[in-house]
């Protein structure tokens, strides 16, 4: 590359509050500071706002909705919409988030020929996605795609049914600053994206009011769950119907929280429940993180806390129970709240393995590197990558099809 400052596309669903949209307001925030050019493609959401200064954030309505629910005629518009914005802003390269904006991306590779990549920020978007199997696929050969951890890798092969050979680089995550007290509160916390794939905050309700009816010790705790989305109303029922029984407000949803209040309540809480970046960061903070899981067979339980296993340098969340012994969340906040020899050893690991696997420079410096070599790559291979994907759009009409038909024969 001739230019001295390259331009960045980073095009992802949403930008509402959740540990997808904090990993790109991390990136960002590196990028700008260290001379690189930013925009943000996303459909919107509370957390444009926190976007850092110099991030352009375009909002583009359709990138987050899967192709199969446009008309040809309404995908083909959306299509053009996109090549204009990424050929307007002159964008260099492109890193394109799951489910759909990278099944989007790679269907106008042909007539932008601007170097993009895959980046999974979460394996359960291969669940009953077709196409992001097949675009997968299609990459995987030319060194374009990149996944979290290896734990990520295994359970997208076990999907997929494929062989895979991706780049894997820790999430960059910029750590809540801490003082010399670090306040243990009388309150457990989770930050969340309250939706399906998240359903272990079901749980932890119930296991905490269990808690709470059945161990004096415990009548003075409450749990505070940070975040929203689809299941945020019937969880918010949920906790109503518990406090009203109780009369009092054990269970506390208190919605969208951002920047300092959100770090004051990390710094304050007595430990964390939740997986992913909300993970990591209560890990910054010296909490006890307990690993939530978030599949059908292991979201029910607690599997352990993050840092006292060295396999947890790989894992940020739970997609099978092999090699963990899951136990209830109850027992497992019993564990910490009674003891503060314990509650210590176990914040202490989590720090210990936060600092030594997860440096914020250190893991973006890796990124600076990869961006020019994703450029590099599609220069040498863009012919390959373009017959690769010439008949991709075959796929998703293909698929369209299908959903008609399914949809008008009403199975």
């Amino acid at each position: 590359m001739n230019k001295e400052k390259i331009k960045i596309a980073f095009i992802t669903p949403l930008m509402i509050i959740g540990g997808a949209e904090t990993y790109v307001i991390n990136k960002c925030e590196w990028l700008i500071a260290n001379g690189f050019n930013v925009i943000v493609i996303s459909e919107g959401g509370e957390n444009v706002a926190n976007l850092p200064q110099g991030t352009v954030h375009i909002k583009l309505e359709g990138i987050s909705l899967p192709p199969l629910v446009f008309t040809n005629s309404q995908y083909n518009k959306f299509k053009q919409n996109l090549k204009t914005v990424l050929l307007d802003n002159e964008v260099d390269v492109i890193e394109a988030h799951n489910s759909y904006p990278i099944v989007h991306v790679a269907s106008v590779y042909k007539d932008t020929k601007i170097p993009f990549f895959i980046n999974v920020l979460s394996e359960l978007s291969y669940y009953r996605n077709p196409l992001l199997k097949i675009i997968t696929k299609k990459l995987n050969g030319f060194d374009l795609l990149y996944l979290l951890t290896p734990k990520m890798n295994q359970y997208i092969e076990e999907v997929t049914k494929l062989k895979l050979n991706p780049n894997i680089i820790q999430i960059p995550v910029k750590p809540i600053s801490i003082n010399d007290i670090n306040p243990n509160g009388k309150y457990i916390l989770s930050v969340s994206r309250l939706s399906e794939d998240k359903d272990y905050v079901r749980y932890l309700i119930e296991d905490f009011t269990r808690l709470h009816e059945s161990n004096d010790k415990f009548k003075e705790y409450k749990l505070i769950i940070v975040g929203d989305g689809k299941s945020y109303n019937e969880l918010n029922e949920l906790a109503a119907t518990i406090n009203k029984r109780l009369v009092k407000e054990l269970i506390q949803l208190k919605g969208t929280v951002v920047g300092k209040d959100l770090e004051e309540l990390y710094r304050n809480c007595n430990m964390f429940v939740g997986m992913g970046i909300t993970l990591l960061l209560a890990a910054s903070c010296a909490k006890p993180s307990i690993i939530a899981g978030f599949t059908p067979e292991t979201n029910k339980f607690a599997w352990g806390f993050w840092g006292e296993n060295d396999l947890d340098a790989n894992i940020i969340a739970i997609s099978s129970p092999e090699n963990r012994n899951g136990i209830s969340f109850q027992s497992a906040i019993e564990i910490i709240i009674e003891s503060d020899t314990r509650r210590n050893i176990a914040g202490s690991a989590a720090f210990k393995m936060f600092k030594e696997n997860y440096d914020y420079d250190y893991i973006m410096m890796l990124w600076k590197k990869q961006y020019y070599k994703i450029i590099e790559i599609c220069k040498v291979d863009g012919a390959l990558i373009e017959k690769e994907l010439k008949y991709y759009d075959w796929s998703i009409n293909f698929y369209r099809e299908i959903r008609r038909v399914v949809k008008l024969i009403g199975i």
